[in-house]
């Protein structure tokens, strides 16, 4: 399984992606897609007005990786730790990178700053492009 972040379905989404639309088209077709609340979100939020509720639509039909109780202390811990070490990553990433860490899936993305979570959040599966 894996979890595309926002900068995948962005780039799916918009003309001049080929490689990601076949590599994300194919992953869908094998049912090996999850969406998270923080993408869903981004991606919604930043739609055209008239594209919403389809997005929403179409999105609605792939399994979710939750953020329960444990996950969301997993968020504030990790972005405690990284402030420690004087680093910030948004968010949203955190929750992001927390979610596909909980549901066992690979996260795929374009923004490296995900590399800094690999010695903080153990087991986390990178799939990084660019």
């Amino acid at each position: 399984m894996v979890l595309p972040d926002t900068s995948i379905w962005i780039a799916y989404l918009r003309p001049g992606g080929e490689d990601i639309t076949r590599e994300l088209s194919a992953t869908l077709e094998r049912r090996e897609v999850l969406a998270c609340g923080p993408v869903v979100a981004e991606l919604v939020a930043g739609a055209r007005p008239h594209d919403r509720a389809t997005l929403l639509a179409s999105l609605a039909g792939l399994p979710w990786a939750e953020l329960d109780h444990q996950a969301w202390q997993s968020v504030a811990l990790l972005a405690g730790e990284l402030r420690d070490r004087g680093q910030v990553i948004p968010l949203t990433d955190l929750e992001i990178a927390v979610a596909a860490h909980s549901s066992g899936a690979a996260l795929w993305s374009s923004d490296h700053h995900f590399k800094r979570l690999v010695p903080i959040l153990t087991g986390l599966e990178l799939r990084l492009i660019g």
